[in-house]
């Protein structure tokens, strides 16, 4: 074993002194200590320890759980894909409202993070498309095949099309979630007849 790696366990067993000086005696027991182990640490001095970090024996095992690293690998890679959409998002116009309802952050959450990331919002009522701009955005979210605004997936169409046409995307969300209301409207009516 190498002498940073040795040394790198030893350091991992100062720390389990310094949780065991707490009071923490399952952090030793979680890594496999016996209560005997437990109790010889709990006791070493000060010479002891220094010993113990000199040496170029180490006393741990240290193995990777690679169904854990890539969990993990995978779990962080789908957070980076999480964080850059809500930036997007966030950059496209979308409110706190629509930050809420897709990735469901607070009023604070949305204003600190457009904060760091120098977005500056307008006041007041979102503007609506005009004409030409509102016959776009329909026809590509008609084309996506897509029935509900309620997924991820939705919000990518809407935020391409908020891109598109150079409109906010709460006003692309707005005109998308009032067509597919109506649109649910007309269908309950029908089936009522």
């Amino acid at each position: 074993m190498s002498q940073n790696l040795s040394q790198a366990t030893n350091t991992i067993l100062t720390h389990l002194l310094m949780e065991l000086k707490s009071g923490n005696i399952r952090r030793c027991e979680s890594l496999g200590m016996t209560i005997e182990e437990v109790r010889q640490l709990s006791q070493l001095t000060v010479d002891d320890l220094h010993y113990l970090m000199q040496s170029s024996v180490s006393v741990l095992n240290l193995s990777i759980n690679h169904d854990n690293f890539w969990i993990i690998v995978q779990q962080s890679r789908t957070e980076q894909k999480r964080m850059q959409r809500i930036d997007r998002a966030l950059a496209l116009g979308g409110s706190i409202e629509l930050m809420q309802t897709y990735f469901g952050l607070s009023a604070a959450e949305v204003s600190a993070r457009r904060r760091l990331k120098g977005i500056d919002t307008a006041r007041g009522r979102t503007q609506a498309p005009d004409e030409e701009a509102d016959a776009g955005i329909w026809t590509q979210w008609d084309s996506s095949g897509l029935t509900s605004p309620d997924s991820h997936d939705a919000l990518d169409v809407m935020m391409l099309a908020a891109e598109l046409h150079d409109v906010s995307l709460t006003a692309v969300w707005t005109r998308v979630t009032t067509w597919c209301r109506e649109r649910d409207r007309k269908g309950n009516r029908r089936e009522a007849v």
